[in-house]
């Protein structure tokens, strides 16, 4: 295996060193806009936030084929999820965690808000359908409301696309295809299918429940189509379906010295998602009205005796069938405004959003509650080169059947100086606000009912510094938090284990240095590092608080490199967790994670271009998971294919 790797390396290094001859018109991005920070444009430079902003390029060079793979290469991001390439068993959901806050990841998509019963789906959205990515690390509660504890993460839609059509194949089944299309300047389309075949082993089965229970996947398939229609300038409709399924089987290992291999459990989890918006964005006013749906279900068929019994005698096709559904459904409208003076400016905005579920589990349960923000910032300019942001929101949350009844005032104070033309520094402290969902609060399935859960209130404080120097940017940030009553999931005991959410306390302090250089045309490079030291406040039961114990990871280190020559571009791209910590008792320390990514573009022609994309390079064995059951990527895996534009 040494040796597969070694050389493995020197290749990568063979077709990446040659850049030295390069000799190449120069070309930087070093300063590109961002809307996500400040809810306006403003040039990265300028703005007083750690962000990251992902072109469709970048994404394509990562040859993921959905964005919860994209951003696992990402500053500050730790993603994870219950299956490779992440997969998630229906509300078992994937995420992409934010400096350490596992609930407090806002995601948008078009300015919509995809988040619904603490999950936001960013494996069902496909890579070829997106333009860019904003992702703003830290509380952004203020302008951004519930949900944005530990930062925003803001995807936004192409708006016009080329007519295509993709085709790629690998192993373990693997096979994505593409097809998009432009009607003039009014109106696009883009569909993906994708889909991987049979995986054995993607879990451990000393983490199963209970113990020698292990995963297999038979199958996973995501359709994702979107479409954009410009009505007139600034006013545009989008509209996003997908429709997801995936097969897993449960088997034993046999440690009890029978029934090796036989399964326990089928699961098929069914996915369907349509989000639609109407989006008003032209000068200073912008608005949107938009609706969201998501209905999932599980279908189980389980053995009346398990292969693990130790009494009763084991039949596979002696089974039992349950199924369970959760359906999300949300309304909302966002309008804001911003006005000139001469020292400044001031925005005010509203929004208001109705969240519903039901859930199916033998009966139907339904929920629903209203929300209400009232939302502003005034933007002041003392001297030219010193600056304030006063951020202030009032959310209102009409009293659901339970009694509860959320209102939080949010404010955050921002100060901004340039040092120079090309250096700012800044420093903001503010509070972040998260509402319990409704499976937290009333139960369903596997989860017990908590219907006195207190929403999660946090106080952040960052610091920062942002230089560009020639080819390069430098940033630099430090920051601290500290959340109360963060909504945290209690596994119990037994074979299936319940789940129960209680409020525990979080924190973190840590600091991000990242480094960009566009050396020329045709070659640039980056490199991100943060240490960290997330801690969580363990609640016993009866509530007593207990010592604060480490969880996820305190070193992150992540970069690439894109090198192209003639007709040839390659990128290679790395994703390093190191110091993890489990999250469940007794605590203990595992396994480093080094995700990689070699990528290869030939532009054939002006139409045609052909790709070959290597991930997990060194075919390592990562735990992609981080709670009591051990989750595992795939193999060194490749999808190769074939894309032409018309």
């Amino acid at each position: 295996m040494k040796k597969k790797n070694t050389a493995l390396a020197g290749a990568l290094l063979l077709v990446l060193a040659g850049w030295s001859a390069a000799d190449a018109a120069e070309i930087y991005t070093l300063d590109p806009v961002i809307v996500t920070a400040e809810r306006t444009d403003t040039k990265e430079l300028k703005t007083p936030a750690a962000v990251e902003i992902i072109t469709d390029k970048q994404i394509s060079e990562t040859g993921a084929a959905n964005m919860q793979e994209a951003l696992k290469f990402s500053t500050g991001i730790i993603t994870s999820s219950q299956g490779p390439r992440g997969l998630s068993q229906g509300t078992m959901t994937a995420k992409a965690v934010i400096r350490g806050v596992e609930k407090g990841t806002l995601v948008l998509v078009n300015g919509v808000p995809m988040n619904q019963s603490g999950m936001y789906s960013l494996q069902d959205i496909a890579s070829d359908s997106v333009e860019k990515v904003e992702i703003v690390r830290g509380g952004g509660a203020v302008l951004y409301g519930s949900e944005a504890s530990g930062g925003v993460i803001n995807i936004i839609t192409k708006g016009t696309r080329d007519t295509k059509v993709k085709a790629g194949f690998g192993n373990y089944g693997q096979q994505n295809y593409v097809v998009s299309a432009q009607a003039g300047d009014k109106f696009g389309i883009t569909y993906s299918y994708d889909h991987m075949g049979k995986v054995d082993h993607i879990s451990h089965p000393d983490g199963g429940r209970p113990a020698g229970m292990y995963y297999n996947i038979i199958r996973a398939e995501h359709n994702y189509v979107d479409w954009r229609y410009n009505i007139t300038d600034g006013l545009y409709f989008t509209h996003a379906y997908s429709d997801n399924n995936s097969h897993y089987v449960y088997r034993y290992d046999g440690r009890n010295g029978k029934n090796k291999g036989q399964p326990g459990q089928d699961m098929i989890y069914k996915t369907r998602e349509n989000v639609a918006g109407l989006h008003y964005d032209k000068d200073d006013l912008k608005a949107d009205f938009y609706y969201h749906k998501r209905d999932m279900s599980t279908g189980k068929s389980k053995t009346e005796v398990a292969p693990y019994a130790k009494r009763g005698r084991y039949d596979p096709d002696k089974r039992i069938f349950t199924k369970t559904e959760n359906n999300d459904e949300t309304i909302g409208f966002n309008l804001s405004n911003r006005w000139h003076f001469d020292k400044g400016s001031v925005l005010i905005g509203g929004d208001f959003r109705r969240d519903m579920a039901d859930v199916v589990d033998g009966n139907t349960y339904h929920y629903a509650r209203n929300m209400y923000s009232l939302y502003g910032q005034l933007e002041y300019d003392f001297t030219g080169a010193t600056r304030a942001n006063l951020n202030l929101r009032q959310t209102w949350v009409a009293k659901d059947d339970a009694g509860n009844k959320y209102d939080k005032f949010t404010p955050e104070l921002v100060l901004m100086h340039d040092l120079s033309e090309d250096t700012m520094i800044y420093a903001k402290a503010g509070k972040s606000f998260m509402m319990p969902t409704f499976k937290q609060l009333y139960g369903g399935g596997n989860v017990i009912a908590s219907p006195g859960l207190r929403p999660q209130t946090g106080t952040h404080y960052e610091i920062g510094a942002k230089k560009n120097i020639g080819k390069s940017s430098w940033r630099l940030a430090a920051f601290h938090y500290k959340i109360k009553d963060s909504l945290e999931a209690k596994v119990g005991a037994g074979v299936v284990g319940d789940i129960k959410y209680a409020n525990e306390d979080v924190r973190n302090t840590g600091i991000e240095l990242e480094w960009t250089r566009n050396e020329n045309e045709n070659l640039s490079y980056h490199t991100g590092l943060t240490f960290g030291h997330p801690e969580k406040q363990e609640r016993k039961a009866g509530g007593t608080i207990g010592d604060w114990h480490d969880y996820y990871g305190k070193v992150q280190w992540n970069g690439g490199i894109v090198y192209r020559t003639g007709k040839l571009t390659s990128a290679f791209e790395f994703a390093y967790l190191g110091k993890r910590i489990r999250d469940y008792t007794p605590y203990k320390s595992f396994k480093s994670q080094f995700f990689t990514d070699l990528n290869f573009s030939y532009q054939a022609n002006e139409n045609a271009r052909f790709f070959l994309n290597i991930d997990n390079l060194f075919n390592r064995h990562d735990i992609i998971s981080s709670s009591s059951s051990t989750f595992y990527n795939l193999g060194r895996n490749f999808l190769a294919g074939v894309e032409y534009k018309f």
